[in-house]
């Protein structure tokens, strides 16, 4: 008898019976969630625009839809969204809020915040770059599980506190490695994301639903395909 197939290893990557969370407070964090992450992907497109009146059109509209997201129902756009892609991960919700956050600072306290995009973030930080490495990667390899073309069940192993315990042990590495503060953004964001996780179980009780969602893993992808282009223009 193989590995994969022993009783052992499936009591490793299995549970008989997950941790899920609690039904009644899923609604209010899709309507969060989605308010979130269309309030960040719409305030960073606006920032492309030339003009300080596009900027603040497209900043307007960014507030409006996160607004909409927070009506109730098929009137609302997180019924529809959800219906689509259920709720986004805490993860794409934490980075949404620390984008949003530090937006905010660069407004009210120009002269504190030194405004930065990701790519140049990422140059100073590379654990950035690394985390967004490894999140493409997962995305991969669940996305490989998904067509089963893996010889485990690796979405099913994030309900095993033996990968949430290594996503802890991944969140911990730049500390234990000796990265100062200022490059630990990205594993404080993870720390943080798996502390709620742990207590609440969000979104499904998989922890790969927290760290991870197909929004997130596609702009992961275009984070590095952008940051791969400035640098060859250095």
């Amino acid at each position: 008898m193989s590995l994969l197939d022993s009783s052992l290893w499936l009591r490793l990557v299995q549970d008989a019976a997950p941790l899920l969370p609690q039904p009644g407070y899923l609604a209010v964090l899709r309507h969060a969630g989605w308010a979130l992450v269309l309030a960040a992907l719409l305030s960073a497109g606006a920032q492309l625009f030339s003009t300080r009146r596009l900027r603040d059109a497209g900043g307007l509209l960014a507030w409006t839809m996160a607004l909409w997201a927070w009506v109730p129902g098929p009137w609302g756009l997180s019924y529809w969204l959800g219906l689509a892609f259920q709720t986004p991960s805490l993860m794409a919700m934490a980075l949404s809020l620390y984008y949003l956050w530090q937006r905010l600072a660069q407004r009210k306290w120009p002269h504190t915040v030194k405004a930065s995009s990701l790519v140049s973030s990422a140059q100073r930080s590379p654990w950035i770059y690394r985390y967004a490495v490894l999140g493409m990667a997962l995305g991969c390899l669940l996305m490989l599980d998904t067509f089963a073309y893996l010889p485990l069940a690796l979405y099913a192993w994030g309900f095993s506190p033996l990968a949430y315990a290594l996503c802890l042990l991944l969140a911990l590495v730049p500390w234990v490695l000796g990265a100062r503060m200022s490059q630990t953004a990205p594993a404080t964001v993870l720390f943080l994301v798996l502390a709620v996780f742990g207590f609440t179980r969000w979104p499904t009780g998989n922890v790969w639903d927290a760290v991870l969602d197909p929004w997130l893993f596609v702009g992961l992808h275009i984070y590095l395909v952008a940051r791969y282009r400035a640098h060859h223009r250095e």
